[in-house]
């Protein structure tokens, strides 16, 4: 396993390596490498500057701060709620983040003394965390289908709370906004990026120490008390973790929906259950996808560009309906 684990990781870090290489020579504008290098030294020409250092130097550091909080924050809810079809989309956790952002540009116009830089993150992260207030407060409800119902509900109230909002925006608000929330990286500002590394940076390692011993988990709570570990606390530490990695990511990259739905299974299908192993392949695999679906939405329809949120979509969509398909047939069983 350790051999194929080093094969998976080695050829999705190639995929990644080559998506780099197409983004930054790729698009409405070609760049040569001799005009990325002169850009990267200082002496590139006006046009190579903005567009590689302003674009997509910018776009490639979100898709992997959204890859991987996205994936990770799904592997995490689908072994927390023992849920195959969890994620922060379908649980109603992007809406509350996407609320949170909504509200913050609503009340920014009342001069209150806190920057877009650091406001819109906080909010979408606390955002985030009333959305899933809505639907986890529900323990009654433990089969995957119910959660899941409780979780598409509580988005759809959500959302109508954000249109009246959109409402009495004013319109440069209100189109910074519709491209925000169909899933787009609107902010490209490095200071912006800066914020949310440091996000990043904070919580990646307080997963990874959360989800220590965390295959104990699939096992069964009854089995894991039984070895020892504390599954309710572990469980409800684990849950805010995934929560404020999700208003970090739709903080960065709007309303990306299905990418922590499709990493984990792409990532077990590969390698396994085994932490160790699915949940660095998870953290590939949703870097690629958002990246991949980044290269799309810039070239596929030069010089226009679609929003990412909508390729990620259309990619994993059909997925999403398998395993509901496959979900039902099996609690029908």
């Amino acid at each position: 396993m350790k051999k194929r684990f080093h094969i998976i990781c080695a050829s999705f870090s190639l995929l990644f390596v080559s998506l780099v290489v197409f983004q930054l020579t790729h698009g409405s504008i070609h760049l040569t490498w001799s005009e990325i290098g002169q850009v990267l030294t200082g002496h590139g020409s006006a046009q190579a500057d903005l567009v590689l250092l302003q674009f997509r130097l910018p776009q490639i550091a979100l898709s992997l701060i959204c890859g991987i909080c996205l994936s990770l924050s799904g592997a995490i809810l689908q072994l927390v709620t023992e849920n195959p079809l969890a994620d922060t989309s379908i649980m109603g956790i992007n809406s509350g983040a996407s609320l949170g952002a909504v509200t913050f540009l609503a009340i920014s116009n009342l001069h209150i003394p806190l920057s877009q830089t650091y406001g819109l993150p906080l909010f979408a992260v606390l955002g985030s965390l009333v959305g899933a207030c809505i639907v986890f407060v529900q323990r009654r409800l433990q089969q995957p289908l119910q959660l899941l119902l409780l979780g598409i509900a509580s988005g759809t109230l959500l959302n109508g709370i954000i249109l009246l909002i959109e409402l009495q925006l004013n319109q440069f608000d209100f189109d910074k906004l519709i491209v925000w929330i169909s899933g787009d990286f609107w902010n490209q500002d490095w200071s912006y990026i800066a914020v949310l590394s440091i996000g990043l940076l904070i919580l990646l390692p307080l997963t990874i120490r959360g989800l220590w011993a965390s295959d104990l988990l699939t096992l069964g709570q009854q089995a894991a008390s039984g070895l020892g570990l504390g599954v309710a606390g572990k469980r409800q530490v684990l849950l805010l973790l995934a929560v404020l990695l999700a208003g970090l990511a739709v903080a960065g990259g709007g309303a990306i929906s299905f990418v922590g739905l499709m990493a984990p299974h792409i990532a077990r299908r590969l390698v396994g259950n085994h932490g160790r192993f699915y949940l660095p392949v998870t953290t590939l695999v949703g870097v690629n996808l958002i990246l991949f679906a980044a290269v799309v939405a810039e070239n596929i329809f030069a010089p226009s560009q679609l929003p990412v949120g909508l390729v990620v979509a259309v990619i994993t969509m059909p997925y999403f309906i398998y395993l509901l398909l496959h979900q039902s047939d099996r609690e029908t069983i």
